[in-house]
């Protein structure tokens, strides 16, 4: 038996299928919750290279076209060369890369190494000044609430072990790897496992990157190609509108953010070389790096270096949170809006919301990176809603919303007319006023013939009038 049903029948059964199909997977999931999450690690554990080379790709690809503008004024002199022209433009970025990355490694790790051991030989004393400073806070505990202050004071002992502890183990082995040591070796031998894989892992992604970016149109041919086979016009319109503007907000806003942190992280530490400060590059890291993350970046990065200031030397806090003050005063006011303009357009409440999500998912990188996704998104959604209304007929801008007035779908401009019932009930009077009164107008006078508007066709000829005589 053959059952028909019209198109309203049809859309009710497919909205009840995609809802049973929904709800089952959902109860799958929950119910097989650590099945999945072992099988989802096991998907990125095998397509780390993929994913490490289309990251790479994708960061990079800006770098490439840089370079092949410049490049294409020698090679394109007699006649386009443009194989050649994105071979050495590939070349030269992952040269740039390479020697960035082993220049950074060679100026900041020794550095950082020295100031890393030296906050861990003067750590003791810091720890012994920290504990004369909480027994004179809360000495007046120990005759009023000996309960209280044995247990405060037993929290701090369990501290203090344990940090003490950790400086013991790891001071010998830092020791060892400036040295060149045995330990060494082994702490390599150790987790020997992890290093290869992640080693490879890099090593076929950076691979995978030099043919992502050789070819890099071709790939986004296919990729539109696939699109439009698989999808209505209309949609892969949407979609490709929907991802250039996430990848123009991303990228625009990364790029834009390192160069404002390197300069940052420059001046941080060409302020407190001059200012004679304690751990200077190791600040200036953390100061550069966290001015990465929108809003919290400053005091991420302000705080545990006041804190390791205050360790070593404690007359210098005061300058120290000064000149921070100063710095991201001059970012937040002159620097960070000449680098990056107006790029997010987001208010501050949702930054703080992306922060907050991403920070929790995915931590640092979490932190980075769902500020400018999530203020494509919101540009995108502010589109969508500003096209419904449109199609409504209702007005679009936020301050038309400010008030609880009804706004009307056929008169969107205008506001609401109040009514006045005293008018209204006066108009009612003077229409039917109007419609009482009798016509003054004469209705009984004969309306004038109109005039022919060819006189001639009432007058016979000269021809009929003798025809009509000899017929007579």
């Amino acid at each position: 038996m053959k059952i028909r049903m019209d198109a309203r029948q049809r859309s009710i059964a497919k909205a009840a299928v995609w809802t049973f199909t929904i709800c089952l997977l959902i109860g799958i999931a929950v119910w097989r919750f650590n099945a999945l999450v072992r099988v989802g690690e096991e998907i990125l554990t095998v397509l780390a290279p993929i994913i490490i080379g289309l990251v790479f790709a994708y960061l990079l690809s800006p770098l490439v076209n840089w370079i092949e503008a410049r490049l294409g004024k020698l090679t394109d002199r007699k006649k386009p060369h443009p194989r050649l022209k994105r071979a050495l433009s590939v070349t030269l970025t992952m040269l740039i890369v390479f020697a960035a990355i082993i220049g950074l490694v060679a100026a900041i790790v020794p550095e950082l190494i020295s100031s890393i051991k030296n906050l861990l030989v003067n750590l003791p004393d810091y720890l012994s000044s920290i504990t004369k400073w909480i027994n004179n806070r809360i000495s007046g505990l120990k005759d009023s609430q000996p309960q209280l202050y044995s247990a405060l004071m037993s929290v701090w002992d369990t501290a203090q072990k344990n940090v003490n502890n950790f400086a013991d183990q790891f001071e010998p082995k830092l020791d060892n790897i400036i040295s060149g040591g045995g330990d060494f070796l082994s702490i390599v031998t150790t987790s020997a496992v992890s290093i290869v894989t992640w080693l490879k892992n890099i090593l076929i992604g950076m691979v995978m990157t030099v043919y992502l970016l050789y070819n890099k149109e071709r790939y986004l041919a296919q990729a539109r190609k696939l699109l439009y086979a698989t999808l209505p016009e209309a949609r892969v319109h949407r979609f490709l509108r929907i991802g250039s503007h996430v990848s123009y907000t991303f990228m625009h806003f990364l790029s834009g953010k390192t160069l404002d942190s390197l300069i940052i992280g420059l001046l941080c530490f060409i302020g407190m070389t001059i200012l004679n400060m304690p751990y200077v590059t190791l600040i200036a890291i953390i100061v550069g790096v966290t001015n990465i993350i929108p809003f919290f970046g400053p005091i991420i990065g302000a705080v545990p270096s006041g804190v390791l200031i205050l360790l070593s030397e404690p007359r210098k806090v005061i300058p120290f949170v000064i000149f921070i003050l100063v710095l991201q005063q001059f970012d937040g006011n002159i620097l960070g809006p000449k680098i990056l303009g107006d790029t997010l357009g987001l208010p501050m409440f949702w930054i703080l919301f992306a922060i907050v999500v991403g920070g929790g998912m995915f931590g640092f990188i979490g932190m980075v990176a769902f500020v400018p996704l999530f203020a494509a998104m919101y540009a995108l959604f502010s589109d969508f809603l500003k096209e419904r209304l449109n199609k409504k007929g209702l007005p679009s801008e936020i301050d038309s919303y400010m008030t609880n007035e009804i706004h009307y779908a056929d008169k969107p401009d205008e506001p609401p007319v109040a009514h006045d019932p005293e008018q209204e009930e006066a108009e009612a009077k003077a229409k039917a006023k109007e419609t009482a009164e009798p016509d003054t107008e004469i209705s009984g006078t004969a309306e004038p013939a109109e005039p022919h508007d060819n006189p001639e066709e009432d007058v016979p000829s000269q021809e009929e009038h003798t025809e009509n005589e000899n017929n007579s």
